[in-house]
């Protein structure tokens, strides 16, 4: 049976724990998406360009903007509270009915101060209780240690290692799959 539930809208107000504030992407972070492509590693894992221009860095941030309207999912930029500044980018991508992948990236200085596990724990909450979706998942390849222990800090459940699972340019990776459920919050 065919899912009918409606694309994923923006939390509004804009999910805040008064540290980070997760936001709909604007032309004006554009210096987030440049730094972004100098770390090698968001871009070989991510969509984010490997080479900054102006116009892939806009081309990036209207993609984003497109996974909300054509209902494939909802990618927010992950900003400092404060000032508003965009520090990196969360993403929920539809899966099958109810459920969504969660991908998340930092630019390498806003790394280490907790910014990460808070935007994917607020956005993963949002997702099973506001949003009423029955799972969120998230791929780690086993190497990152720091990834796994966002999930983990964010409340997601180890629940298995899948061989040769992702695909990169040039090479296949394993997995470790996470997942966080409406009743890991009880």
């Amino acid at each position: 049976m065919p899912d009918h539930r409606p694309p994923l809208a923006y939390p509004d107000p804009p999910l805040t724990d008064g540290v980070v504030v997760l936001r709909r992407w604007a032309r004006d972070d554009l210096g987030c998406v440049e730094e972004a492509t100098q770390d090698p590693d968001i871009p070989k894992g991510t969509t984010v360009p490997a080479t900054f221009t102006p116009t892939e860095g806009l081309a990036w941030i209207e993609r984003q903007w497109s996974r909300h309207d054509e209902g494939t999912g909802l990618s927010q930029a992950i900003a400092d509270a404060a000032s508003n500044e965009a520090l990196g980018a969360a993403v929920l991508m539809a899966r099958q009915s109810g459920t969504v992948e969660i991908g998340y990236w930092l630019i390498p200085r806003a790394r280490g101060r907790g910014f990460g596990s808070r935007a994917v724990g607020l956005l993963a909450r949002w997702a099973v209780t506001e949003a009423s979706l029955a799972r969120v998942e998230a791929l780690v390849v086993p190497d990152n240690i720091a990834s796994q222990r966002v999930l983990e800090k964010a409340g997601f459940q180890r629940e298995g290692h899948l061989r040769s699972y992702l695909v990169f340019e040039r090479q296949r990776a394993d997995a470790l799959i996470y997942s966080l459920l409406p009743s890991d919050l009880s």
